[in-house]
């Protein structure tokens, strides 16, 4: 990443005003660079879409795409770059620390193995689609509501697909080609799930499964699998590190979309207000 930026830092002299604006955008979000299209970035900064394409030209690249490649790949190198290692447990740690590092050590492993190109590519789909249906096994439901209800808040369209339901047949039959499915399936994986993905895929839905591994029975139907595991102390299973990566995903979300999850967070708000929801 830093040799990006020294390549940035070197032209700057050589920027147009307009190429300038983008490049100060670049030190100050290049996140924003990474997951938005030029005309979106020219936007941001009151340029035009060719002027954006010609500022990464000037860079040396062939056109803005293979820059924006070359930048989200450097982010994620940089993200497993600093990947730290995970402390010996002090010998006279509590039981509850104990636990608590375990959370932690979950973290560290998402960190260092998470497929970052997957999960732009998740965030990208999740974006682009008409559609948006969220569903998991019953031991995953609770996560799949709060998921789904942030993307309802945040862009709209979300439904949640449970099984067994009346509604159920008819977002089946509605699943269409520009729709997504975003599955949670955790241990115990259930038959009525795997189903659902079968049907999404014969509908030629977008399937995105969040899983305990790249080879659980549900990742077989997907398009693209994030995989993450599951800490389990007890027989209670923690989700700490599944949290920390739906959170990620929902802050690239913010930042890809953050024209719309604003205003559409700002109707929400309103709403709160006028019915005097919160003391």
């Amino acid at each position: 990443m830093q040799d990006l930026m020294r390549n940035v830092s070197t032209s700057y002299k050589e920027f147009s005003s307009g190429q300038k604006k983008i490049a100060d955008l670049f030190f100050r979000e290049p996140i924003f660079i990474a997951f938005s299209s030029a005309l979106e970035v020219g936007k941001r900064v009151e340029v035009s879409e060719s002027t954006v394409i010609r500022w990464t030209q000037k860079l040396g690249y062939k056109g803005y795409t293979e820059f924006q490649h070359t930048l989200q790949r450097k982010l994620a190198e940089e993200r497993l770059n600093t990947a730290r290692q995970e402390p010996p447990a002090a010998a006279d740690q509590s039981f509850l620390e104990n636990l608590l590092d375990a959370d932690i050590t979950s973290i560290l492993k998402l960190k260092e193995t998470i497929d970052e190109e997957n999960l732009l590519q998740a965030v990208d789909c999740i974006s682009k689609s008409d559609k948006r249906y969220v569903t998991g096994n019953f031991f995953d439901f609770g996560l799949a509501e709060w998921f789904g209800g942030w993307l309802g808040s945040a862009l709209g369209n979300t439904t949640m697909m449970q099984p067994g339901t009346s509604a159920y047949y008819g977002q089946i039959g509605e699943l269409g080609p520009q729709d997504t499915v975003i599955a949670f399936a955790f241990p115990r994986y259930t038959r009525t799930l795997m189903d659902t993905l079968e049907q999404a895929k014969r509908k030629r839905a977008t399937v995105i499964v969040l899983t305990d591994r790249e080879d659980s029975p549900a990742a077989k139907h997907a398009d693209l699998v994030l995989a993450v595991s599951v800490n389990a102390n007890l027989n209670i299973d923690s989700y700490t590190a599944v949290h920390a990566l739906l959170t990620s995903v929902m802050r690239f979300l913010y930042v890809k979309e953050h024209a719309k999850v604003k205003e559409k967070l700002a109707q929400l708000e309103a709403a709160y207000t006028d019915q005097d929801i919160f003391i």
